[in-house]
């Protein structure tokens, strides 16, 4: 099977990490892969450099005649079976490039919860061109069902999965020590991009009732963003001086897992986000924000605790009540992380992508969420 990924983001978020992981999975299996992606994009840029034939394009608008035509050459040299598309103007112009090259399946994969507006467009594409949608939570499988733009029966859910035994319960003490924290100190960290979405405000309105109440506490925030410097100037504010560390982008993610006492999501919009997959399988508790598919993989109380979105009195006292007991704390763990090993393993999401992928080479037979 002959897939290109098509990708129209600038930005690397947990969409390009999904392409890059089912793009590697594949390929390993024998299957032959190729991407397109916005130019100069970090895309581009990583999977050159993993060695897959990349094109680079523009993608200016829906109709980009300069992305198309181009596009479209590109899957008919490659002699593509499947075009994997992103959400929005990836959908689009790969769509129509698709049918241009006489591509017989056309893949979306959706791993945020929003709406598809119902216009004229989109209930041409997703009827005429989009053989599958892969939705990486039950969620966002039902509003886009619910939504009526999308046929319910070229849906399928496909969890995210990881490779658990990569996620090294090692290295956060030399974190620890590296940013001069006492290994005995409650540590809560915050991973992710710094937007909007992510909800950071939150998490520091939080933060600053936890360290009223527990002055050791210490937060880390991990990730980059167009919002740095407002939520800087936000924790300056309201947080003591020596409570709270902005650390940017981290390539050791495991380390600053292990690092943490608690993982802290806040998120306002979500899929299915790696960072609580990756905290499940380093044994770190977690607190997020019930929303999308987080409720798929956390059960509360069970496997960490859950609050809802916008809350940050209620995230501080979900937050205290972990800090505060640690055997409570472990037990959810141990929960998260035996879960994340049976039900949410990378290898599982590979079988499944390539069997969605298969059905959609040929023709879209078969499959059903």
């Amino acid at each position: 099977m002959r897939v290109c990924f098509v990708n129209s983001l600038r930005t690397f978020g947990g969409g390009e990490r999904w392409l890059l992981e089912a793009a590697e999975g594949l390929a390993s299996r024998g299957h032959t892969v190729t991407v397109a992606a916005r130019v100069e994009s970090a895309l581009a840029s990583r999977a050159r450099h993993a060695g897959y034939d990349t094109l680079e394009l523009p993608m200016r608008g829906d109709g980009d005649p300069t992305s198309i035509f181009p596009l479209a050459n590109w899957l008919r040299s490659t002699r593509a079976d499947v075009a994997s598309v992103n959400v929005q103007r990836a959908v689009r112009v790969g769509a129509v490039a698709a049918r241009i090259a006489g591509v017989p399946g056309v893949v979306e994969r959706r791993g945020l919860l929003f709406p598809v507006k119902p216009s004229a467009l989109n209930r041409l594409t997703y009827r005429r061109f989009v053989t599958r949608v892969i939705a990486n939570c039950g969620a966002i499988a039902n509003d886009l069902a619910a939504g009526g733009v999308v046929p319910a029966e070229r849906i399928v859910v496909i969890p995210n999965g990881i490779e658990a035994e990569r996620v090294s319960a090692g290295a956060g003490e030399e974190l620890r020590a590296e940013l001069c924290i006492d290994p005995d100190t409650p540590t809560v960290v915050v991973i992710g991009r710094l937007v909007p979405d992510k909800g950071h405000e939150v998490a520091l309105e939080a933060f600053a009732k936890i360290v009223a109440q527990e002055p050791r506490a210490q937060l880390l925030v991990v990730g980059a963003g167009k919002l740095r410097h407002q939520l800087r100037e936000m924790a300056a504010e309201m947080l003591p001086q020596d409570s709270w560390r902005f650390l940017g982008h981290r390539s050791d993610v495991d380390a600053v897992l292990a690092a943490g006492t608690v993982v802290l999501v806040s998120s306002f919009r979500e899929g299915m986000p790696h960072v609580v997959l990756e905290a499940m399988a380093a044994g770190t508790p977690v607190v997020a924000t019930g929303v999308a598919g987080i409720p798929e993989m956390i059960e509360h109380g069970r496997d960490g605790l859950l609050v809802e979105p916008g809350d940050p009195g209620a995230t501080a006292e979900a937050v205290l009540r972990l800090l505060g007991d640690h055997a409570g704390a472990r037990a959810m763990a141990e929960s998260a992380r035996r879960r994340v090993l049976g039900e949410f393993s990378l290898e599982t999401m590979i079988d499944r992508v390539e069997a969605c992928f298969a059905e959609a080479a040929d023709g879209g037979k078969g499959g059903s969420r």
